[in-house]
């Protein structure tokens, strides 16, 4: 059977089937009756009370404190330029080694975007140390395999 004879036969069924007979009576009549404690409403409140206290409880930060990231922003571009000027001659199996490098900035400045909005986000503060770290951490690779 073709795509266009399936569609043929799907355009002269009806849009809407009845069922031939009401189940919800049936089903219903099988449902235990629902008994309410008189107690429900205080426990519901007891409920939402410790839901509220555990929502607005700080939690201790587990992760060492973090600068400011705009101070740490400094520091990283004074090394990274720092180790791109005593980097002399890189071994050409690198290939385009500065195109990796602007990938990494182009994932740094996405995370200062984000920073911009959440500044004291300590996983946006991490992910940019880890990126900086990561973009120093090649260069310095460049650096001990150049000639």
């Amino acid at each position: 059977m073709s795509t266009k004879q399936l569609d043929d036969l799907l355009t002269t069924l009806p849009r809407e089937r009845q069922p031939e007979r009401d189940l919800w009576p049936e089903i219903a009549a099988r449902l235990a009756p629902r008994q309410q404690s008189r107690h429900f409403g205080k426990l519901a409140i007891a409920a939402s009370v410790l839901l509220m206290l555990l929502f607005s409880w700080q939690w201790p930060d587990r992760t060492e404190p973090v600068l400011a990231w705009q101070q740490q922003e400094q520091q990283w571009q004074q090394a990274l330029s720092q180790q791109l000027a005593e980097l002399q001659q890189v071994n050409p199996a690198f290939g385009d080694w500065q195109w990796q490098l602007q990938l990494w900035q182009q994932a740094i400045n996405q995370v200062k975007v984000a920073l911009n909005f959440y500044p004291d986000d300590p996983g946006l503060q991490h992910k940019l140390a880890s990126l900086y770290q990561q973009q120093l951490s090649y260069v310095d690779w460049l650096a001990s395999t150049s000639y």
